[in-house]
């Protein structure tokens, strides 16, 4: 078994991965700039060590006697001080240049990365466009990568998923934008054996892959067949217009106390389509995902088993 570093465990998918890499019976560390917020992976026998991916000898430490590295990073949330001038893309390249190097001063040559689908190299958006130029960075550097991009990730704890469960259960829905862009949808379980199922394939090195079920839904239909697994009626939809919202975004970064850029960033991806193509990873990883519904009732089902 490898010994694994989560970089991102405090983050709805790295906490998921981590959880099933203990499973599997991984040796695994994590680390963690708030190590008490992962008290629960420690009792499981994570190896929890502070740090923070800004700090270059923090991530080289933790890569110490590491055989592969999981970087599941979220910077539209708020950082340290020290970051507050740099855009929210800014602060990830640079938390990647730091694993990059520490990977290289302790010949750790597996590194898998979590994104996004949509990015492309005519990206239009700040979210796009940066994570295209991370990907690259990462792909050119020397090391075994694979780039996981999934769309919209079901699961409690997805920031995405939870605004869709919570308008599902209401008579009118608030939705950013005009609810027509689409989605493909997968489900945390999946995406997670995805995750590990690519660890030992040297087929998936140098390569990114788009991740997702066989379902396309649109905004509206996320909400509408949530409403179907939970038994409430399709609400009535209040569409809110992306422009009236990214024009306040820089008010909204000051007070969410969020990286420059992070919330208008966020906002121009949510209006481009997430559809992708995952018939490539299949043929490397064939179980069948779940659909959307089967996804949805999975996440209702875990939440209620631990709580």
């Amino acid at each position: 078994m490898k010994k694994i570093l989560v970089i991102g465990a405090s983050g709805f998918i790295g906490g998921y991965l981590t959880n099933q890499l203990l499973e599997e019976g991984f040796t695994v560390r994590c680390l963690a700039r708030s190590p008490d917020k992962l008290e629960e992976l420690a009792k499981r026998g994570c190896e929890i060590v502070k740090g923070d991916f800004i700090d270059s000898k923090s991530v080289e430490q933790a890569l110490e006697s590491i055989d592969a590295v999981y970087v599941s990073i979220h910077t539209l949330a708020p950082q340290q001080k020290a970051t507050s001038t740099l855009g929210f893309m800014d602060i990830e390249m640079n938390a990647l240049q730091n694993i990059v190097a520490g990977c290289k001063l302790n010949q750790v040559t597996r590194l898998i990365y979590v994104t996004s689908l949509g990015i492309s190299a005519d990206a239009t958006n700040a979210w796009t466009g940066g994570r295209w130029k991370t990907q690259q960075y990462l792909l050119q550097s020397g090391l075994d990568v694979t780039v996981i991009q999934p769309g919209m990730i079901v699961g409690i704890g997805g920031q995405g998923f939870n605004m869709v469960l919570a308008n599902a259960k209401k008579n009118v829905a608030v939705v950013i934008g005009n609810g027509h862009n689409k989605f493909r949808t997968i489900a945390v379980d999946d995406l997670v054996y995805n995750m590990i199922g690519v660890l030992n394939q040297p087929e998936a090195f140098g390569k990114c892959f788009e991740v997702g079920s066989d379902d396309i839904l649109t905004g509206d239909q996320l909400i509408d067949e949530a409403a179907d697994v939970v038994g409430h009626a399709h609400p009535k939809k209040l569409h809110i217009p992306l422009g009236l919202l990214q024009f306040a975004a820089p008010l909204i970064e000051r007070i969410a106390k969020s990286p420059k850029g992070a919330i208008k960033g966020a906002l121009g991806g949510l209006g481009s389509d997430l559809v992708g193509d995952p018939s490539p990873i299949r043929k490397l990883l064939p179980r069948k995902p779940l659909t959307y519904k089967q996804a949805v009732a999975r996440a209702l089902t875990v939440y209620q088993n631990n709580n």
